[in-house]
């Protein structure tokens, strides 16, 4: 048999981040109003953007991703520091199990017992998120409470988020505001987040871009920061954690359960792909390089398995593997020590085959003069077009740069060409290539001034930071049923302003899974999550934020405003759900005028858009065939003749006696209204018999034909 290469296969939801779209500014901007309508924000004060905000344009230096606090004095005890290292290793390496979660918090309680602050402040967020004691509620706000009062910027956030989201302690976004603020003032990432995301939607605060854009290019910096170094030293396709941000409510849509659907592969799948390795197959040996390369679908990053696979591939003669093995030679690990040689070796053989990933490699070797080769950005640039041609996203944004850097390695700047090849690498997801564009947009660079742009562009940038993988947590927890593990890291996200965060704790909170939240509550908090993910573009959020107002969940019943989001969802974005709803709502006359046309335009708008709508569909037709068969009696001379006729003998039998005893009564035909007749005819009682003596004569025949 082939040989078994073990598996690190964890039930970790890991996929590409670059999937993840831009904030649909046009859709932000048509329903602000309906946001700022939001009956759990409409109690905030608002609070106006503190002027003390330095500019973007100011030159400020990179904050860590920790705060000031967590720099581990000398004068603590070195016991205590081995401990949390021992914790923090754990967690980034077992991807956050229970078991990992547990044994991590015990380390960590320990060396906060001997002062260690970024110990302290990883047990209150555990303590939160894991809900490892009976009321962690209480104990997660005293542990924020006493990090406060010692001025802790993490401490500060932990209360402030208490308090935006009304867990263990009353709503109250005046509190809240005061404490991010502080929080913020000391370096906490979290609270900078959560500060952009409330300026920019209004959500609490007066609309503020210029104070967004401020908070969001701080948290930016450290994320470009992280990510710039993670390419250096490890090559230039590893851009980013490869994190997938499930939507619970699209995929109980798509599966009716959750069973982790295309987040982790299957055993058996895996299995497949490790007997076709053995059989050769070059693709199968490509792609379980990537997965090991990574670390996705669930399965652990391991660069050793990933040069076992890539040399195999290699060996055959695949152009895509040599790229990788240049690369991982070029870079140097311990599961592949460094060997220039070697490296460019593969990177050439690559190039030659016209592969984009080998002819990045080798101009990044030609622009930095690496692996002893001379310095030659013209021959560096000639491969970076090749490559960006390809659409390889690292190539296209190594040219953005080569543009933008005002005549260094000889190139003359061109701001056009820089925007333009941004534009292409951001539109596959690089990180790098959207913090540049969102500098340009800032600062005016090539392009006019744009707040708007600016803000959202760095919000997508701070989003892609290492705290995003709190979503594969959550995931995990949820389909584990650790649903107040899962609530309150998705609530977390929601608060940092994170669109899928907020669909997903709407979700928990409509299945009655949310732990802490009275019943009473429910509709109302969720109506607000559906609400904010919608003003951020999400057409799912849009389609039951109408259904809210359509069955007065969470707030009042208004066909208009369910109407108004059906609408939305339907022109901007033609989501089929809200096709149906507006037929459905033309049909029945609710909310508008009763037109059994636009109700049947709008249903084959709906079964076009969506073949598993086609079902439903084909049922309202029915119906709606029947209504028009109704109609059309109705209108028709002939039977309003019929129909006359059984009235008058109605008519005349009730009066019988009347007629009979008083003679003096005047003739019965004079005795009634013209339109009483038609008007008290109930014509379904006709026509439904009528239509089945017609479907058993129709069934009738077609059994005599086939006798």
């Amino acid at each position: 048999m082939f040989p078994q290469i073990p598996k690190d296969k964890e039930d970790v939801n890991v996929e590409s981040e670059s999937q993840d779209d831009p904030l649909d500014s046009n859709t932000k901007d048509e329903n602000q109003e309906l946001t700022d309508k939001s009956e759990h924000d409409s109690t905030a004060d608002n609070v106006p953007a503190s002027q003390s905000i330095p500019s973007i344009n100011d030159e400020k230096t990179v904050k860590s991703i920790h705060s000031p606090s967590d720099k581990h004095e000398d004068s603590e005890p070195s016991v205590a520091q081995r401990l949390y290292d021992e914790a923090m290793s754990i967690l980034e390496t077992e991807s956050h199990k229970t078991s990992a979660d547990k044994t991590a918090l015990e380390l960590l309680s320990e060396a906060s017992r001997q002062g260690h602050t970024k110990a302290r402040e990883q047990v209150a967020m555990l303590t939160l998120l894991g809900g490892y004691t009976a009321d962690p509620f209480q104990s997660a706000y005293s542990a924020f409470e006493e990090l406060s009062n010692e001025g802790n910027p993490r401490g500060q956030f932990g209360l402030g988020f208490l308090y935006a989201s009304g867990l263990h302690v009353n709503a109250s976004i005046p509190h809240a505001l005061i404490y991010l603020t502080f929080s913020s003032l000391g370096g906490d990432n979290f609270a900078d987040m959560a500060l952009g995301y409330r300026y920019w939607t209004g959500v609490g605060v007066e609309e503020d871009c210029e104070a967004a854009l401020t908070h969001y290019h701080r948290v930016a910096q450290v994320v470009y920061k992280e990510v710039s170094e993670r390419s250096e030293s490890g090559g230039p396709t590893l851009l980013g954690p490869m994190v997938r941000r499930a939507r619970l409510l699209d995929e109980i849509d798509a599966m009716g359960n959750l069973d982790g659907g295309d987040l982790t592969i299957s055993e058996d799948l895996f299995q497949y792909y490790q007997f076709m390795a053995y059989k050769k197959n070059v693709s199968a040996m490509v792609g379980l390089g990537q997965l090991y390369y990574y670390g996705r679908h669930g399965v652990e990053m391991n660069h050793e398995k990933a040069f076992y696979y890539f040399n195999l591939a290699a060996e055959s003669g695949s152009a895509i593997a040599m790229a990788y093995l240049g690369e991982m030679y070029m870079v140097g690990s311990t599961a592949v020590p460094a060997d220039s040689t070697k490296a460019l070796k593969y990177l050439r053989k690559s190039a030659e085959e016209n592969n984009p990933i080998g002819q990045t490699g080798l101009a990044l070797a030609y622009l930095y003069g690496r692996a002893g080769l001379p310095v030659k950005p013209v021959i560096a640039m000639e491969l970076f077009l090749k490559a960006a041609d390809q659409g390889w996203p690292e190539a296209q944004l190594h040219l953005g740069r080569l543009f933008l850097g005002n005549g260094t390695h000889g190139i003359k700047t061109d701001y056009k060409s820089a925007l333009k090849y941004f534009t292409m690498a951001s539109q596959q997801g690089n990180v790098i290539a959207f913090y540049h564009l969102a500098e340009m947009h800032a600062k005016g660079t090539g392009v006019l001034r744009s707040c708007s742009t600016a803000a959202e562009l760095f919000k997508n940038v701070a989003e892609r930071g290492r705290w995003s993988k709190m979503f594969m947590s959550a995931y995990s927890a949820f389909r584990n049923r650790r649903y107040h593990e899962a609530f309150v890291t998705y609530q977390l996200l929601a608060e940092l302003g994170y669109e899928v965060a907020q669909s997903n704790v709407a979700f928990i909170l409509e299945e009655e899974k949310a732990t802490g939240i009275p019943k009473d509550e429910i509709h109302k908090r969720a109506f607000t999550q559906w609400q904010r993910s919608a003003t951020q573009g999400s057409t799912s959020s849009r389609v039951k934020l109408g259904d809210y107002y359509y069955y007065g969940l969470g707030t009042d019943v208004s066909y208009q405003k369910a109407i108004q989001h059906y609408r939305i969802a339907s022109d901007l974005h033609h989501n089929a759900q809200a096709m149906f709803n507006l037929g459905y709502m033309h049909e029945q006359g609710l909310g508008l005028k009763r037109d059994l046309y636009l109700a049947k335009r709008f249903y084959d708008m709906a079964a076009e858009a969506s073949i598993d709508a086609r079902v439903a569909v084909y049922l309202a037709l029915i119906r709606l065939s029947f209504y028009f068969v109704m109609d059309f009696f109705n209108e028709s001379s002939f039977f309003q003749y019929i129909g006359s006729m059984f009235s008058s003998r109605s008519y005349a039998d009730e009066h019988e006696v009347d007629s009979v005893t008083d003679s003096t009564t005047t003739p019965t035909t004079s005795s009634y209204p013209s339109g009483h007749l038609i008007s008290t005819m109930d014509w379904d009682f006709y026509a439904i018999p009528f239509l089945t003596g017609l479907l058993l004569l129709f069934l009738f025949y077609i059994r005599h034909r086939r006798v």
